[in-house]
Parts: C-alpha cells; sequence; structure tokens
C-alpha cells in the first residue's frame, strides 16, 4: 500500500508540556511530511526537548512565541502554516498509535471525503486507558446530504476526539476556530456542511484527559482565564456556539429535505443544542 505521509502537516499547539512532549512528537514524526510545535511561550523545559528533537529529525520545526497568544490564535496560527494537502491539530500531551495516519491518508486519497477522523481511547496521566468513544452514527457522517451530516453532529457528537482528524487543508483554513466555548463543535460542523467525513476505526487518538481530576469550580475559572475573563462572557460563549451550529445547518442545501423539511430540521436541532447547554 503506498504511504502518502509526505502529503501531510500535524500541528502541536504546545504550551508547558515538558512532561509529555517527547512522547508526542516521537508518536508522530514518522506518520508525516512535516511536524510543527508551536510554543505558546512556555515556562518549562518544553522548549529545550523541542529544540533537542528539532536537531534530531529534519522534518520537525520547532517555532515559539515571544508571548502567550492564547490557545485560540495558537491553533489558527499552525492550520495557517500547513503548505500540504492535508493538515490535522494533535494535542501536545496526546499521543498517536502506529499506523494511525497511514489509514487515513489512504481513505482520503481513494475517496471525495474532506476530512477523515479516528477511533480516541481516554487516557489518564499516567497512560492508563479511561474509556473509548463510539462513533456509532459514522455512516450519516458519510451522508450525500451536508443538512443530514451537520444535523448528526449538532444532536449526537459529545466527545471532539474528531478534532483530531485529517482535513483537506485548504478547506479547514477557511474555517478558523473563534476564541469560544465549542470552537471545535463549530469546525467540525463546518467541515461536513463542505463535504463528507469518514471514521477510520483502525487509527487510535490517545486523548489524555489532563483535567480530570478538576472540579466544576476550577474548569470554569480555566475557561474565565481562555476566554480573557469577561463577565458572563462562558455563557455568551456558549450561545454564539449554538448559533454558529444553527447557522451553518441553515446554510445547507435543501437537497435531501425540502425548504419545509429543512425548516423543521433546524427546529429540532435548536431544540437538542437547547437541551444539552441551555438556552
Amino acid at each position: 500500500m503506498k504511504y502518502y505521509k509526505n502529503l501531510l502537516t500535524i500541528g502541536i499547539p504546545a504550551y508547558n508540556e515538558s512532561k509529555y512532549i517527547r512522547k508526542t512528537i516521537e508518536s508522530c514524526i514518522d506518520q508525516a511530511g512535516c511536524v510543527i510545535v508551536s510554543d505558546n511561550a512556555s515556562t518549562d523545559d518544553t522548549q529545550k526537548i523541542c529544540e533537542e528533537l528539532a536537531q534530531k529529525y529534519s522534518n520537525l520545526v520547532y517555532i515559539r512565541h515571544a508571548e502567550n497568544v492564547g490557545g485560540t490564535v495558537n491553533f489558527n496560527f499552525l492550520l495557517k502554516e500547513a503548505k500540504t494537502k492535508y493538515f490535522m491539530w494533535m494535542g501536545g500531551h496526546d499521543y498517536l498509535d502506529e499506523g494511525y495516519t497511514k489509514h487515513m491518508l489512504h481513505i482520503l486519497e481513494n475517496s471525495d471525503a474532506v476530512g477523515c477522523y479516528p477511533a480516541s481511547r481516554a487516557i489518564d496521566n499516567d497512560d492508563v486507558e479511561i474509556g473509548t468513544y463510539d462513533f456509532w452514527y459514522a455512516n450519516r457522517l458519510t451522508s450525500d446530504y451536508a443538512a443530514e451530516r451537520v444535523y448528526c453532529l449538532i444532536a449526537h457528537l459529545h466527545e471532539v476526539s474528531a478534532l483530531f482528524g485529517i482535513f483537506c487543508t485548504k478547506v479547514a483554513q477557511k474555517y478558523p476556530m473563534k476564541a469560544m466555548i465549542g470552537n471545535d463543535h463549530v469546525f467540525i460542523c463546518n467541515m461536513a456542511r463542505e463535504g463528507k467525513l469518514i471514521y477510520s476505526p483502525r487509527s487510535i487518538y490517545n486523548w489524555r484527559q489532563t483535567k480530570i481530576e478538576l472540579s466544576e469550580e476550577e474548569q470554569v475559572k480555566a475557561w474565565q482565564k481562555s476566554l480573557g475573563n469577561s463577565e458572563n462572557k462562558i455563557s455568551s460563549s456558549r450561545k454564539e456556539m449554538q448559533q454558529d451550529q444553527l447557522d451553518i445547518l441553515k446554510q445547507c442545501s435543501s437537497r435531501g429535505y425540502g425548504l419545509f423539511g429543512k425548516f423543521f430540521l433546524v427546529q429540532k436541532a435548536k431544540k437538542k443544542l437547547q437541551k444539552r447547554f441551555g438556552k
């Protein structure tokens, strides 16, 4: 089987990831033509480790920001930097199983899909498996109808490990992320509107749950910090995320549903979002 790894850039946004970044990089360095680490002004040994590995691996590019630009900006920076046909993000504390990109790139090169997403294995800080996420609705994301694909995500997507799939770079670059809670949901919905998303259960993404031990209060503080600590920003951010998803669904063609059918689909999606996130 032909291996298409030179068609892929893996972008790793990193901030104080010295504990895991070596394993992260070494799990993907042979699985892509280019691996870029964008260091968000880390204060630990992340820089030292990355510079050492950049000397060892010719396809590793290490970039360090002079100051912390925020997580969303860092994600978008990596997407913009990609020059290859395909692109994927990878968490600075996660790692890939062997053959991860091989399976997905083969699928993408032999289909008309705009993206391919993996099976995910949630792990704790000691690499112990916590659980897996089952994309039982995967067949609906290959529907010929964009409205069905987007509605399916609104109705059923919870754990957004699909964000760490592989996407057609030019399509993904049309949809930089906004600085809001749920921007990963919005990004995946935009990609589903653009085209089919194919599930690759043979590709395993090891998704480290670094915040699993945080209390609800600590998680809220983390969200506030990421959003700039503005009053009521979390609530308004969730509302914006819901509206963006509904707007994406409205922009989908009525093909397969008709005008009235799509209208009722949008109303159904609105109720799903309100039930999950509140009005």
